[in-house]
């Protein structure tokens, strides 16, 4: 009856675990059609658990001694024992096509959602879910762990029971901190698909007229959006909002979130994060090489000064950009700026 459950358990890990990232991801309430994703498991444990039912005691124990245990003497074996044979090998090739499909699939869902978040945000602090990449990973490495342990067999660490605490205790680890770094995550597609809705429900637009009017000074209405869109980063340095977002760009140019994407996408060949984000990088490298500036400012003081919500978050895009950290450019890079100047 146990061998049973662990069949549906195990089979059920990685299903689950894709249908968590589509929950993070893309769906934002449970749909029960996609139960289907635990049918697999549910059948082959059922399959198991009747074959168990219809096996006597003594092919029972010809199983667990001569197949789980590999100890010889138990052969030929019985059409049932033959069939729950087949049914280790089911369960293995199905969990290996699960692992395949899912971690395949879970990342297409990540990377499809980290795309639509730099649509939006310029601040990707807590919203993107490359973390939950990891969480994959250690699940992977938990799997593989169980796998090398199953291969190895029963009958090996009967032998030598304080190797399997160590694999106990690597599986363990491995789903602790997947545990964990799903918990930590406190953004979904939920709450972004809140602040668009928020957005487009905001009655800031009438049909194709914004009922909003800021006046900009120096701004030429007549510019093509692009122009307009440089306008704002470059001279009204809208970049140092660290909560910028791309909706707060539409209204500020009297226009659709639509088209302001449109035009980061296609006319300057980038995201909305990515291109903000820049012109932070290039304030901040301006900063840090300021004799006047950079001797009575810290790095926290100059990532707030250029719109980064967090030093962390400043280190993590100053170093994705520059390829040294902020600390680094400041010590070596500016001071060769100087010497040359």
């Amino acid at each position: 009856m146990l061998d049973s459950i662990w069949v549906f358990t195990s089979l059920l890990i990685f299903p689950l675990y894709y249908y968590y990232l589509r929950i993070l991801t893309t769906d934002t309430a449970i749909q029960y059609k996609w139960f289907w994703l635990a049918l697999p498991s549910f059948l082959l444990a059922i399959y198991s658990a009747v074959i168990y039912l219809l096996m006597t005691p003594a092919e029972v124990e010809s199983f667990i001694q001569g197949i789980m245990y590999q100890k010889s003497g138990y052969e030929p074996y019985s059409r049932l024992v033959r069939l729950q044979i087949l049914r280790e090998y089911l369960f293995k090739i199905l969990f290996s096509v699960q692992v395949i499909l899912s971690v395949y699939f879970g990342f297409r869902l990540i990377n499809k959602y980290n795309k639509k978040v730099k649509t939006f945000y310029s601040n990707l602090g807590g919203k993107d879910l490359t973390p939950l990449k990891w969480a994959v990973v250690a699940l992977l490495l938990a799997s593989l762990v169980s796998v090398v342990a199953n291969s190895i067999g029963n009958s090996y660490f009967i032998a030598r029971p304080q190797l399997i605490y160590i694999s106990f205790a690597i599986y363990s680890v491995c789903i602790f901190f997947s545990a964990y770094v799903s918990y930590m995550q406190r953004f979904t597609i939920e709450h972004f698909s809140q602040n668009v809705k928020e957005y487009e429900s905001s009655k800031v637009f009438t049909g194709k007229k914004t009922v909003a009017h800021y006046y900009i000074p120096g701004m030429d209405n007549q510019k093509s959006l692009r122009d307009r869109l440089i306008y704002l980063l470059e001279k009204i340095e809208i970049f140092k909002n660290p909560e910028l977002k791309i909706s707060d760009v539409s209204l500020l140019l009297k226009t659709n979130r639509t088209y302001v994407s449109k035009v980061v996408n296609e006319e300057l060949n980038t995201n909305f994060c990515d291109l903000v984000n820049s012109y932070r990088v290039n304030y901040a490298e301006e900063l840090l090489c300021s004799p006047e500036q950079a001797s009575s400012l810290s790095i926290a003081e100059i990532a707030e000064m250029s719109g980064f919500s967090s030093e962390s978050s400043f280190y993590r895009v100053f170093k994705n950009k520059k390829g040294i950290s902020p600390g680094i450019y400041k010590q070596h890079r500016c001071n060769v700026l100087a010497v040359n100047g």
